[in-house]
């Protein structure tokens, strides 16, 4: 039941988490259109004027520079500007994504295996919940957290509103 009680909040936070994106993009939209610089640029979310659709097995793969054993590919938007992003992460069994934060807000939803997940600093296991393929996580701007593949490979999709970046923990490790 408590487990329930959980993806119900976390369910309701992402709600309001796209709430937010959605109005934090019409914002930046409404700034841009009254500077005169309202035209959309290419690569940004509905600039091609057509549907843009990803599978995990067709997205071009690359190597994670900071933690290896972690793959990272490009979706739509450019998460080092101003707008609405979705990239794409793969994290190999046993592979442990140390402690991070992030400027932006995200929204994270696991496409499959069973992500263990966890807020704070550190990296203890008793802290970090499983959330299986399905999942939907909101985490906030600046919050620290860490990600597991325990039991096997993992693909996630992560969406935030940018620029974005990655601090790593003081006791991470990085």
């Amino acid at each position: 039941m408590n487990r329930w009680i959980i993806v119900a909040a976390v369910a309701a936070l992402a709600t309001v988490g796209a709430v937010a994106f959605a109005q934090q993009d019409a914002a930046t939209q409404e700034t841009a259109q009254a500077s005169g610089a309202g035209e959309e640029k290419e690569n940004e979310p509905g600039s091609s004027g057509s549907i843009q659709a990803f599978l995990p097995p067709d997205l071009e793969w690359e190597d994670n520079p900071d933690v290896p054993g972690v793959q990272n590919a490009a979706g739509v938007g450019d998460p080092t500007r101003r707008q609405l992003y979705t990239s794409f992460g793969k994290i190999e069994k046993g592979v442990r994504f140390p402690a991070h934060t992030h400027p932006d807000a995200r929204i994270t939803t696991v496409l499959s295996g069973t992500m263990h997940f966890g807020a704070g600093e550190g990296f203890d296991r008793a802290e970090l919940e499983p959330y299986p393929a399905g999942s939907v996580i909101y985490t906030p701007p600046n919050m620290p957290h860490v990600m597991w593949a325990r039991d096997g490979e993992i693909i996630v999709q992560e969406t935030g509103h940018g620029p974005t970046d990655i601090e790593f923990s003081s006791d991470s490790g990085q």
